[in-house]
């Protein structure tokens, strides 16, 4: 990152920029992270409801209607009221926690079916979206462990074996649910996303497959919702931006970074 080069840490101009940034204080604390999921979720919907109604539509910046915005800024604070009042659990470590973490996705997913207006099949092309919402859930569920030298390591291989084995399978049904109903989106998206939880699966266990997997079960979906949503595309890359030169100013770390094994422990 250029800032890193032209505002190194411990400099005037790097602590005169960090005051400037400390007033985002408030905004970081709403956890924005977050919102690239939650609005790739939403967008999931509103696609869903486009592709039935017009298989072959792609780059429409018209979709970007006052309705959908309000949809838009209203899915991040349904997030933040889930986790505040601890409704939902954010892991999945049973399937009364996978039931509702697969209903948390199905809510963001109808409400941006709402402004095409809804239609039976939604449910049944949405299946493999909410199928991969379960996947992205179940690859944060695998805890990055912190050694003595405040370094990221991943669990121990036979840990990681029974979450890795249901994260290929449920990605392989997404993509082949995909084909089965035409969608190029889902069925793309799962096949791109496959092969980071095999090499997690057969290679030696390494942090930098886990964090990897964590990286692209976010980035590949929004990219390519992105492409039948152009502007979901600048307001993307305008948080990844803000977050990025936010923690870089007022934390001294790279991040979001598709950066692995950072060497103090910061791979994100």
């Amino acid at each position: 990152m250029l800032a890193e080069k032209y505002f190194p840490k411990g400099t005037s101009r790097y602590q005169a920029l960090s005051n400037t940034f400390s007033k985002l204080d408030g905004f970081a604390a709403l956890r924005p992270e977050r919102w690239f999921a939650v609005w790739s979720m939403v967008l999931a919907g509103a696609n869903v409801t486009h592709h039935i109604e017009d298989r072959w539509f792609y780059w429409d910046w018209s979709t970007l209607t006052y309705f959908l915005a309000a949809i838009m800024i209203f899915a991040p604070w349904w997030d933040k009221f889930i986790q505040k009042f601890s409704v939902f659990p954010q892991k999945i470590d049973s399937a009364k926690s996978g039931f509702f973490i697969f209903l948390t996705g199905l809510i963001l997913f109808l409400l941006g079916t709402i402004p095409q207006g809804f239609n039976h099949l939604v449910f049944a092309y949405g299946l493999p979206y909410f199928i991969f919402f379960v996947v992205g859930h179940l690859t944060f569920s695998i805890l990055l462990k912190t050694n003595a030298n405040v370094q990221q390591t991943s669990p121990d291989k036979k840990e990681m074996v029974p979450m890795l084995a249901a994260i290929i399978a449920l990605t392989v049904i997404s993509a082949i649910a995909g084909v089965i109903h035409d969608d190029p989106m889902i069925s793309t998206i799962a096949a791109v996303y496959s092969p980071f939880p095999i090499v997690a699966l057969v290679f030696p266990a390494a942090v930098r497959h886990i964090q990897r997997c964590r990286m692209y079960v976010v980035f590949i979906p929004a990219m390519f919702l992105a492409v039948r949503f152009p502007w979901f595309l600048v307001l993307a890359l305008l948080l990844f931006w803000t977050l990025r030169y936010y923690h870089y100013f007022r934390n001294g770390v790279v991040y979001p970074s598709f950066k692995v094994d950072h060497p103090a422990g910061q791979g994100k």
